[in-house]
């Protein structure tokens, strides 16, 4: 069943943070405007980069005026404070959000407003495909499979904490301005993990579109990367944030704790 979308009356607005992206940048912004669902507009918050990201961007804008540059006064080193202005300086009524090196199939946008629409949530999101560096298929993304284990025995609030299953470059949402990524350093590479746990904890209907309609870029040396050591430890401070803040019971953190420190050990093991 598909939904009969007026183009002219609903807006997506994709927000891009960019920051020394400029190998990237062209194939992933072009890949929002090649997109079957047109009504959009793209937002790309320049985070302080030292290449010449920007001046591709400018080049984009003057071909396409659904591209628009918000360029940041400072370097915050990660995508919150990027994402927040990006949210801040949209006029759509859902957002979209998309790393400044991935990039999307053609009917993304299209097959995920008619799901959330039929389905009536606040939050969709997808599977993906996984390329390399230099564009290459190789494989598929396996946030999932946690998820498929634990499904019939927890909820979805309680899976999040052990494991983030949503990968924030396929998600589409409606717009919420009261909800917003913690502008922590400490959170860097997490930030995404956490915003998803709020929103469920704060009662939103987050679904998954079975289908793959992006292609995500691994880099082992990213940021993102969440298998790294450092991120697997910061990880204790997210759990400690959110036992403070009571948005995780005394139960799910201990073993949350206790799972993150067997992945540290067994990482170390190897």
């Amino acid at each position: 069943m598909e939904v009969n979308i007026d183009n002219k009356e609903v807006l997506i607005s994709v927000v891009i943070p960019l920051y020394n992206a400029r190998k990237y940048i062209l194939e992933t912004v072009e890949s929002v405007l090649n997109q079957t669902y047109e009504n959009l507009e793209i937002i790309i918050v320049d985070d302080c980069s030292t290449d010449d990201s920007i001046e591709i961007v400018k080049k984009i804008q003057k071909q396409d005026k659904r591209v628009k540059l918000v360029e940041s006064e400072t370097n915050f080193g990660g995508p919150a404070r990027p994402r927040n202005i990006g949210i801040e300086n949209s006029n759509g009524e859902y957002i979209a959000f998309l790393d400044a090196d991935d990039v999307w199939l053609p009917e993304k946008l299209e097959k995920q407003l008619n799901f959330l629409l039929i389905n009536r949530c606040d939050i969709v999101h997808t599977k993906a495909y996984m390329i390399d560096i230099e564009s290459e298929m190789i494989g598929k993304f396996k946030n999932q499979k946690i998820y498929n284990k634990l499904k019939y025995f927890f909820n979805d609030l309680t899976i999040l904490y052990f494991s983030n299953f949503i990968n924030i470059n396929t998600v589409l949402m409606k717009k919420d301005i009261s909800l917003k990524f913690k502008e922590d350093k400490n959170l860097i590479a997490l930030e995404d993990w956490m915003f998803w746990i709020e929103n469920l904890y704060n009662g939103k209907k987050i679904l998954l579109l079975d289908d793959f309609l992006i292609n995500y870029r691994f880099d082992i040396n990213s940021i993102s990367d969440r298998k790294s050591d450092k991120s697997y430890r910061k990880a204790y401070y997210m759990y400690a944030l959110l036992l403070l803040e009571k948005k995780i019971s005394m139960m799910n953190f201990l073993t949350s704790f206790s799972l993150n420190t067997f992945r540290i050990l067994l990482k170390n093991m190897k």
